[in-house]
């Protein structure tokens, strides 16, 4: 079946946060969708997380590396996510990045009603106080 979303995450070194972001990703109340997470070369457990996931999942996540197994950097990695997309839509997800419950439903929504539109985007929060009395800035959206 082809999945209306595809969302790709992209991971380097990510093992701290990479089962936040795709827990994220399966708490959403829009259903359709496929998780490609995509590993770059990491020397940590992330691609273990990654294929953990895809093993417990296997209907939804993929877990994809680039053939030789090496870094090659952020545009590669995420084209490579690309390439195996099957979805209509595409949507970006950072390994040390969250979602809402509700943000695929609302973007699918808005694109389906706009067939004009070519992308959304929802405001982002830059989180610094996620680790209290360690914030050297403030929090804020974009």
């Amino acid at each position: 079946m082809t999945p209306k979303v595809s969302c790709i995450i992209i991971v380097y070194n990510g093992e701290e946060f990479l089962g936040e972001a795709v827990e994220s990703v399966l708490a959403q109340s829009f259903a359709d969708w496929e998780l490609l997470i995509v590993d770059d070369g990491s020397t940590d457990s992330s691609r273990g997380i990654a294929q953990r996931f895809a093993q417990a999942f296997p209907g939804n996540i993929r877990s994809l590396c680039h053939a030789d197994g090496r870094n090659h950097g952020m545009s590669s990695t995420r084209n490579l996510g690309l390439s195996h997309a099957r979805g209509d839509y595409v949507a970006f997800l950072d390994a040390d990045d969250v979602w809402l419950p509700n943000k695929l439903m609302a973007q699918v929504a808005v694109l389906d009603a706009q067939p004009d539109v070519g992308a959304t985007y929802g405001r982002a929060l830059i989180w610094h106080s996620w680790v209290e009395g360690t914030a050297k800035e403030a929090d804020f959206f974009l």
